[in-house]
């Protein structure tokens, strides 16, 4: 694979280089800022490391220059600016189509610069289509759940449904290993429905069981828009035997607004039926609020960006607060992701957010695990 490495301090590119070149990737390395566009046309990268701060050309600029001649490659950016900058750099590289991955701060941390790059070379990974049609039809597509925690009495809610690859040879894959080709060859409907038939035969297991443990997934935008879908959904409960109101439709902002009026034909049919509907990742999208005050939400998800910063960063901090009281406002229940520590539980504890979900608690788990690691939480949580 290959990396080019862009900054203009001479010593971190050669440190970037010597630890990628030990891990097998080919390197370049650039110094001025200038020469990048020469250098793309004589080494196309499958991954770019790059400064934000260099002398004549800014790494936003840099940014805008690549959109025209970088198509795949992954890029991470580097800064020594403050949190705040690189994470809207990030989201405008996003934003102009490129492919950003991964943020580090400077000085860097050599610890983290190792599991970056680790990181990216699995991302970097060529997934080929008839892999992924095959992955469907052997039955590789598999979910694991991750527990939902009602923070006041650290009960156990329910758990989301994330698809995850059982690939054979590279092991257990995330979405955004192989999502993008997914949806590059037309497969996100039947892994959306195969999603959704795995999960509620989980829910049904799961009451059958005993348990009253709800089963949150994900929708695409596809699937708002097909007026069936509530109907589809409560026979598929009605032919496992499990209540509807064990299940969860979790709907991204930006997708729920789509097309709002079909979008709010299919979720209220859903409430109708007792389905609960989350809108998730709240905070990232481009929603009005007189709009998703008509929405039948039941819940409200924050985005993780937002909470796994919440002990460090202020702005991250009040826009989690304003999101709990907005939710509660409109008499909705307010989960919040990527709870990864202690110190974010008590945050969200203090401002008597409803759930939490992350990695301080559990990660995505197959089902035998789930069911070991719940039983094992309740031992240390009783009643």
């Amino acid at each position: 694979m290959r990396l080019l490495v862009i900054d203009d301090e001479e010593d971190i590119c050669d440190t970037i280089a010597e630890i990628a070149a030990a891990r097998g990737f080919e390197v370049a390395t650039i110094n001025d800022p200038a020469a990048v566009a020469a250098k793309l046309e004589q080494f196309p990268p499958d991954i770019i490391i790059m400064d934000l701060m260099m002398p004549g050309i800014d790494g936003v600029e840099l940014l805008r220059l690549m959109v025209d001649k970088v198509k795949n490659a992954k890029i991470c950016l580097m800064s020594g600016s403050d949190t705040r900058v690189l994470n809207s750099a990030r989201r405008l590289g996003s934003a102009h189509g490129l492919d950003v991955v991964a943020a580090m701060e400077k000085p860097i941390d050599i610890a983290v610069l190792r599991a970056t790059l680790d990181d990216l070379a699995g991302k970097g990974k060529t997934i080929e289509s008839t892999d992924i049609a095959h992955a469907l039809a052997l039955g590789q597509m598999v979910l694991h759940y991750q527990p939902v925690i009602e923070i006041a009495t650290r009960r156990v809610k329910g758990a989301e449904a994330l698809i995850r690859w059982a690939h054979p040879v590279r092991g257990i894959l995330p979405p955004a290993d192989f999502l993008d080709q997914l949806v590059a060859e037309g497969l996100m409907q039947p892994l959306t429905e195969h999603v959704i038939n795995t999960a509620v035969q989980q829910a049904a297991k799961w009451h059958q069981a005993g348990e009253e443990l709800t089963v949150a997934m994900n929708v695409t935008a596809s699937s708002l828009l097909e007026l069936n879908l509530p109907d589809r959904l409560i026979d598929l409960c009605k032919q496992h035997e499990v209540p509807p109101e064990r299940i969860i439709l979790e709907v991204t902002e930006n997708e729920a607004m789509l097309d709002v009026t079909r979008t709010m034909d299919v979720l209220l049919r859903m409430r109708i039926r007792n389905v609960g509907v989350s809108i998730d990742d709240f905070g990232t999208g481009h929603s009005s609020l007189r709009e998703l005050q008509r929405m039948p939400f039941s819940e409200m998800k924050i985005d993780k960006s937002f909470v796994v910063d919440m002990a460090t960063n202020k702005d991250c901090l009040v826009i989690v607060n304003s999101i709990i009281d907005l939710g509660h406002n409109l008499g909705l229940k307010v989960i919040a992701e990527g709870v990864e520590d202690v110190r974010i539980w008590r945050m969200l504890t203090e401002k008597r957010c409803d759930f939490a979900q992350g990695f301080y608690m559990a990660k995505a788990m197959p089902p035998d695990e789930f069911d070991r690691w719940l039983t094992s939480w309740r031992e240390m949580t009783p009643e």
